[in-house]
């Protein structure tokens, strides 16, 4: 019996001393820092693969809007955020048809906002709309009152009327082909003040 409690004695393992126990706290606070970073690292990388398939489906909703759809919704953009309908309903590799003939994507998207910033209380209005096909076509007008610089033409305080129609061909919820026709003339004629149909009045101090 005796011999029995030294063989447990002896098979039993002795404790640690004091330097293996600091090796063991060490041994697990790298684990646990370890860890930490990983899930660090883990985190940003699922919120990425979040926003990436967000993306994704705002991509796929966009390429199987019709004709109509994207047209509707760029002119509508007009009475909100002009630069935002530009960006998401006009492709990048647009093929313009201006008043003039063959202009570029950039010339349109910054003659249309800087007419918007020119004029105060500016409405969009679309009469009509008719879709045959990839391609819609907008009978539309815009007014307001001008006081702002546009085209270099300093403000006059006049309402200015422009209105027109325009064909867009669509393709992949994107705006890929425009053209335009318009009374441009008599909207730089109202601009400089040769005609207007309302005039207002400014406060003399």
């Amino acid at each position: 019996m005796v011999s029995r409690r030294i063989r447990k004695v002896a098979a039993a393992p002795s404790a640690p001393s004091a330097a293996e126990q600091r090796r063991r706290v060490i041994g697990a606070i790298a684990g646990l820092a370890l860890a930490a970073t990983l899930t660090g690292m883990a985190v940003p990388a699922a919120a990425q693969s979040q926003a990436s398939h967000r993306a994704a489906s705002a991509h796929a909703r966009l390429h199987h809007l019709s004709p109509r759809q994207v047209s509707s919704a760029f002119y509508a953009s007009y009475n909100g955020d002009l630069a935002a309908g530009f960006d998401r309903y006009v492709s990048k590799d647009l093929i313009l048809h201006g008043f003039d003939g063959p202009a570029k994507r950039e010339d349109w998207v910054q003659a249309d906002l800087a007419i918007k910033a020119g004029i105060t209380d500016y409405k969009m209005t679309v009469q009509d709309q008719i879709v045959e096909g990839d391609k819609a076509v907008t009978r539309w007008s815009f007014g307001g009152v001008h006081t702002g610089t546009i085209f270099g033409i300093p403000a006059s305080g006049h309402e200015v009327h422009l209105s027109g129609i325009s064909i867009d061909r669509v393709q992949h919820g994107q705006i890929v082909e425009h053209w335009s026709e318009g009374n441009f003339d008599r909207f730089l004629n109202e601009l400089r003040g040769g005609t207007s149909t309302n005039t207002v009045q400014r406060s003399t101090e």
